[in-house]
């Protein structure tokens, strides 16, 4: 059975919804190239690792003031 990743849960974590995939793709590459998961799952794709290691809080954006770039300035 696949795991469901909640989207809403991410952006408790993250309250900036482009971050999420980018923060997964480079975990995910990360993975592939040579780290080593902090979590089990079901298979072995990388960005079901990336994103279950996100939702569990393993890993994080250090910089979040930058993502603030990302929030749309509308009037």
């Amino acid at each position: 059975m696949k795991p469901v990743i909640n989207y809403d849960e991410l952006m408790k974590k993250i309250p900036y919804k482009f971050a999420i995939p980018i923060a997964v793709a480079k975990r995910a590459e990360n993975l592939k190239e040579f780290a080593k998961p902090y979590v089990e799952t079901w298979d072995k794709n990388y960005v079901s690792i990336a994103l279950k290691e996100l939702s569990e809080g393993y890993i994080r954006i250090k910089n979040e003031e930058i993502l603030k770039i990302l929030i749309p300035n509308v009037k």
